[in-house]
């Protein structure tokens, strides 16, 4: 079952979605500078910028994929994006509206996190993390509905997590941790998604099918932004691509301009082979490392 992109009883009042017209990106990025301020104390330091003065939207029942190598800021720029860190330059937006002048409250109603890593620091079943979706409509201390319970549960059977619902989330497989964390993301029932690599730890059927859910979610109404290392993925799948380059460069557009084979050589530093396959479609293999002027972040 895939949830519904705003639930049929959800409550508009007060709402920040309520308050944009139908065409506002639910994620817009102006020139936005990422990267990190230096530690209290440290007023000599400089911040570390990673990615530079990078423009992209997302929109409702729109899949946005960031591409780019390892350490070129993918996670750096999302989590700006979506006011986990503070914006170095530039305007971010949710809904539009700034995000550096949106709650917290309202942010968890707006977006659903999917990080990389997530420990729980207590002993909680995989159906209780789910569940933790729901505090962003409801408040840590308003008691669950039976609207509440149907999401949960539908959360879970959307992941194929059911089955290890009253396992302690501690004891799961890496693959089935990032299952719970989607389905908790899912739970939350908020128009925008953001998901970090999520299909870290995941075999190549569950990446697939992983791809599948997120695909349905934005036709249905959502708006999808994820991050991934799997450029095939972010071919098929995605509407529109943000490339971010080694130095904190970046492209956005459809996948055949922001995968073209210079585009992405300059980018990993690798030669790839570009392919049509009858059944698959499109494809890029990497075929060999250009250069050896590595760059990290």
């Amino acid at each position: 079952m895939i949830l519904h992109a705003i639930h049929p009883n959800h409550n508009p009042e007060n709402d920040p979605v309520t308050m944009t017209s139908p065409n506002t990106p639910l994620l817009e990025a102006k020139a936005v500078s990422a990267g990190y301020l230096p530690p209290r104390g440290m007023l000599a330091s400089q911040p570390r910028l990673v990615v530079k003065e990078a423009s992209f939207s997302v929109a409702t029942s729109e899949l946005v994929a960031i591409l780019g190598a390892n350490g070129c800021g993918k996670t750096t720029l999302l989590k700006t994006c979506i006011g986990l860190l503070p914006p170095l330059g530039g305007l971010a937006s949710l809904a539009g509206k700034p995000v550096t002048k949106i709650s917290t409250r309202d942010r968890a109603r707006l977006v659903a996190w999917v990080p990389q890593v997530s420990n729980s620091a207590w002993s909680f079943t995989a159906r209780e993390v789910v569940a933790q979706g729901r505090y962003a409509a409801l408040g840590p201390f308003r008691p669950f509905g039976q609207e509440d319970e149907a999401a949960i549960e539908s959360a879970l059977e959307t992941l194929d997590a059911a089955e290890f619902a009253n396992r302690e989330f501690s004891s799961l497989s890496g693959g089935e941790a990032r299952r719970v964390l989607i389905a908790r993301a899912l739970a939350q029932d908020a128009p925008l998604l953001a998901l970090d690599e999520p299909a870290a730890h995941l075999d190549p059927g569950r990446q697939m099918e992983l791809m599948e859910i997120l695909l349905r979610l934005a036709k249905a109404g959502k708006a999808v932004v994820v991050s991934l290392h799997d450029v095939n993925a972010a071919r098929r799948y995605a509407d529109q691509i943000m490339l971010i380059g080694r130095h904190g460069e970046s492209f956005f557009g459809f996948p055949s301009e922001a995968l073209s084979p210079e585009r992405l050589e300059e980018a990993y530093d690798t030669e790839f082979l570009h392919g049509d396959h009858e059944s698959y479609g499109r494809f890029v293999l990497p075929l060999a490392r250009k250069r050896k002027d590595k760059h990290t972040t």
